[in-house]
C-alpha cells in the first residue's frame, strides 16, 4: 500500500525517529530506484547513516537490464549508539522464503542476525510495514519485544495468525 507515491516516507520516518530510544537503531530496506527518496527521508528526520546492508538471493527476483539477485537496506542511528559485541557481515545470505504468506516476504533467519547483533533481550522491537510478520517473529524467537503496523488487512491477519502460532507453540512448551 501507497508504494506508487513518496508521500508517506518523510512522516512515517519522522515518527520512526521518534520514538526510537536515543542510541537504538533503523533498519530500513528500499528499493534501489527509490533511494534518493529514501536517504532523504532519513536526513530529515534526523536519523545517521551508520552501515548498508546487502542480502545475497541464489535467485533473481526479477530480471531486466540486470538479474537482481539481492535486496540491500541501510543501518540508521539515532544518537550515538554503541557498536555491537558481535558486527554483522555486510552482506549476508537471503534464502528464499517462498513468498507465501507476502510478495516480499524476508527470511526470519537473516532478520536474526539483524536483531541479534543490535538489541538486548527485552527490548521493543518495532516493524511499522510489517507485512506478513517475518521480523515480529524473529524478534519473538530472541525474546525481544514486538509491535507490528500493517496497511493491508490480508496481510496484517497473515501476521497476525503467524504471530499467534509462536505464542501458543511457547505455551504449550511451557507447559
Amino acid at each position: 500500500a501507497n508504494d506508487d507515491n513518496a508521500r508517506w516516507l518523510r512522516p512515517a520516518f519522522a515518527q520512526m525517529h521518534r520514538v526510537l530510544k536515543d542510541g537504538g537503531f533503523c533498519v530500513s530496506f528500499y528499493g534501489w530506484n527509490k533511494v534518493d527518496l529514501f536517504v532523504d527521508a532519513w536526513k530529515a528526520a534526523g536519523f545517521r547513516i551508520v552501515g548498508h546492508l546487502v542480502f545475497r538471493k541464489r535467485y533473481a527476483s526479477s530480471a531486466r537490464f540486470l538479474r537482481y539477485e539481492h535486496e540491500q537496506a541501510y543501518l540508521l542511528a539515532k544518537g550515538d549508539p554503541e557498536l555491537p559485541a558481535r558486527p554483522v557481515p555486510d552482506v549476508l545470505d537471503f534464502p528464499y522464503t517462498g513468498n507465501r504468506l507476502h510478495p516480499t516476504q524476508k527470511p526470519v533467519a537473516a532478520l536474526r542476525k539483524l536483531i541479534g547483533a543490535f538489541t538486548q533481550p527485552g527490548d521493543l522491537v518495532l516493524d511499522p510495514f510489517s507485512g506478513s510478520g517475518s521480523t515480529l517473529a524473529a524478534a519473538h524467537l530472541l525474546g525481544r519485544d514486538w509491535l507490528g503496523v500493517e496497511l493491508d488487512v490480508e496481510h496484517y491477519q497473515t501476521a497476525g495468525k503467524r504471530m499467534a502460532a509462536l505464542q501458543e507453540r511457547d505455551r504449550k512448551a511451557a507447559a
